[in-house]
Formats: C-alpha cells, structure tokens, sequence
C-alpha cells in the first residue's frame, strides 16, 4: 500500500471535521444574528429613533410588539362585534311610572288644587313622597303617555308603592278606610305582615269622568 493510500483516510476525516466546523460556525452565526436583530428591534432607543426617522420622512413605524398588539386588538373588536348580545329582559319593577322603591309618587300640577290636596294627604300622614310638576317643560310629554297607563283622565296621578290608585278622591278613600299604612309597605314588608294585612287590597279608583288628558285643565 503507497504513503497516499495511507493519507486518505486521515485527510478524509480531517475535512469531514472542518466542514462540520464551519457548519456549525454557521449555524452559531445565524443564532447571534437571530438575536442580535430580535434585541434591536425591541430596544425603546431603538423604536424611539426608528420613529423619529419615520415622521421626518413623512411615513410611520410600527415595532413588532405594536404590530401584534394591533393585530390582537382588532381580532378582539371582531368578535365583540360578531358576538350576539344577550337579550335583557324589562324590570317589572320598572315599567311604566310606578316605583316600588318610592312610598308615594304624584304626577300633578302646580295649579291644580286637587294636586295640592292629595299632597296634603301625605304631609298629614307623615309619607314621603316624590312629586312630579306636569307643568314643567321637561314633564309636559307625561301628561299623554300617564293618561294612557293610567286610563285616567284628570291630575293628579297618585302611585303608591308603584301601584297607580287614582287621583285625590282615591288616596282621600285609602286614608278614610286606614290603609294608607298598608299600602306604603313594601313587598319585603307585606310579605312578613300578619294574615289579615296581607288581605288588605288597594283597589285602583281612576277619575274617567273628565276631559282627556291633552286637554285636562278641567281638574279631579
């Protein structure tokens, strides 16, 4: 066997470590760029200068973390939109102009006297109660649409616990027949009450024997 023959195999394997050397050389090189480009492109100095060099060239740059978060964002607005909306059903309790959280409510005018009696009635006894001036410009569009909740033609509207009973002449008849008490319980409250309280029933009284209320400056 000659002297090269012998080389062969020595130079063979020589070559074969010096090419996996540089392959790996390269590989190591690619990694340090990986990084080397991930690290400036999130760096704030950075985006700070890429975007200063960006408006006085009239453009706009985005960093990578802005461009995901963008993209997140409007993936998020997409769906909210494309999401159905739960239907919500309507609070008995808050239908209409009866408030069950109010112990009395009257919907009446300033000039009328009736309106002022029914409010008598309640200062006598001591009720709290919201007043409602269908007078005043912001309330005048009440007038109509109490009318038809109430059927009533005339002021005022008296709520009691949300519940409508009438006008004047309905709250005098609670008062003279001694449930006014009653009828400014709450349900918590009628519910804890003896037997003979629960059976107390405030009968609705609506004054119909006037003009409607469009025209109702006749009064109850």
């Amino acid at each position: 066997m000659s002297k090269t023959e012998e080389k062969s195999p020595i130079a063979k394997r020589a070559a074969e470590k010096v090419v996996a050397a540089l392959n790996r050389a390269d590989e190591i090189g690619g990694e340090v760029r990986d990084f080397l480009t991930d690290r400036v492109a999130t760096d704030p100095r950075y985006i700070t200068a890429r975007k200063r060099l960006a408006k006085l060239m009239g453009k706009s740059f985005e960093s990578k973390h802005e461009q995901v978060a963008k993209a997140t964002q409007a993936e998020q607005q997409r769906a909210k939109v494309a999401a159905p909306t739960p239907a919500t059903k309507a609070d008995p309790a808050k239908v209409g102009f009866g408030d069950p959280a109010i112990k009395a409510q009257i919907f009446g005018k300033k000039s009328c006297p009736w309106s002022g009696r029914a409010i008598t009635i309640l200062e006598r006894n001591k009720v709290d109660f919201d007043w409602v001036d269908l007078e005043e410009p912001e309330h005048e569009s009440k007038l109509l649409h109490l009318g038809l909740e109430t059927k009533q033609n005339t002021v005022p509207y008296v709520y009691l616990r949300g519940h409508f009973i009438g006008g004047f002449n309905a709250l005098a008849e609670v008062e003279r027949l001694g449930q006014l008490e009653v009828a400014m319980m709450s349900a918590a409250e009628r519910d804890a009450a003896p037997a003979h309280v629960k059976q107390v029933v405030i009968v609705p009284r609506p004054n119909t024997d006037e003009v409607a209320p469009a025209d109702a400056d006749v009064h109850e």
